[in-house]
């Protein structure tokens, strides 16, 4: 098995100014990818009128972060509202990569339930405004490019919209022709996501990996994996599919989600990756890190940190569980 991907979707707690109090936390958390959540994509019209109304205060392409309420990018303008934490969030982000840290891999989710981002996208590149939208993500890409290298490797596609398969694959395009890597996270319809992913690899595009969702709308993933590696072997090579495969679990704490599973123990994130560790999948993520922070409920006698997670991912697609422990609660 090669090394493992395991990563974590990070929310408000690690957007501009919030994030710095977490930077030597990630540093040892044992993470390889951060994944912020989530990047939103501005409109100032009605794009479908009966969910995706116009936002007051917005233009068209504008990048916000985290419900829109954090301005990053307007245009040809970082950081329109002169946000002293928004001009800071580059350099906040690149320390997550030194000192010692695991992390290589930052990227930004665009998506998720209840938001209008790729409908969003698809109204701006059918009337004409995608350059428009491909100059904001240029922006994006410039601001956060540091001694050279842009601390942002890639974007993350959390599609669960219904737009044209071609909104997907025309604005991967514009993230690969900027430099950007280019993750999928899906929950169902695993033949929609091959489509996606092998109209890109026919063009010299490689997708880097699928962020699987096995919680919530996806809870029965982790009990039907095939399927999921069967489509992207399609794409990729026989027998190659599992390993651009992460399989992601939603942590104790996780409000919006179900199953909440400890680190450790029966149903847990270990014992969940144990039982499909045949497969030698690529990694697993946490969904997510803010709820990992917040938690006050104890798995074995204590509350779980991060780096008790990293763990568990780690032992369980390994098939280690059985000689795991807490770092402060004892053999499991």
């Amino acid at each position: 098995m090669s090394v493992v991907n395991v990563a974590a979707y990070c929310s408000g707690d690690f957007g501009p100014g919030r994030c710095k109090k977490h930077i030597v936390d990630v540093q040892k958390s044992g993470l390889t990818t951060v994944i912020l959540w989530s990047l939103h994509v501005g409109r100032s019209g009605d794009v479908n009128p009966f969910e995706c109304k116009a936002i007051a205060g917005q233009t068209w392409g504008e990048l916000v972060f985290n419900d829109g309420d954090v301005r990053i990018v307007n245009g040809d303008t970082f950081n329109p509202g002169n946000n002293p934490a928004v001009a800071d969030w580059p350099r906040d982000l690149l320390k997550m990569k030194q000192n010692g840290s695991q992390v290589s891999k930052i990227f930004l989710s665009m998506g998720g339930w209840g938001v209008c981002d790729f409908q969003t996208i698809e109204y701006m590149l059918e009337h004409g405004m995608g350059d428009l939208l491909r100059r904001n993500f240029q922006t994006l890409r410039e601001a956060f490019t540091l001694n050279g290298e842009c601390v942002i490797d890639g974007i993350d596609l959390d599609n669960e919209e219904p737009v044209k398969a071609s909104t997907i694959t025309d604005f991967c395009e514009i993230l690969f022709e900027l430099g950007f890597e280019v993750t999928f996270c899906p929950y169902r319809n695993p033949t929609e996501w091959q489509g996606h992913m092998q109209t890109l690899w026919d063009k010299g595009h490689r997708v880097s990996w699928w962020n699987l969702q096995c919680y919530s709308g996806g809870a029965e993933n982790l009990d039907e994996l095939e399927p999921w590696i069967n489509a992207v072997s399609q794409v990729v090579g026989k027998g190659r599919g599992a390993s651009y495969i992460v399989a992601g679990l939603a942590v104790r704490g996780a409000s919006d989600s179900n199953p909440q599973e400890c680190p450790f123990g029966l149903g847990g994130v270990c014992e969940s990756l144990a039982s499909v560790s045949k497969y030698n999948l690529a990694g697993g993520f946490l969904w997510k890190y803010d709820d990992v922070l917040h938690n006050t409920q104890p798995c074995s006698g204590a509350v779980p940190t991060v780096s008790d997670y990293t763990q568990a991912i780690r032992d369980g697609l390994t098939n280690q569980c059985a000689v795991t422990s807490y770092g402060v609660a004892g053999l499991v």
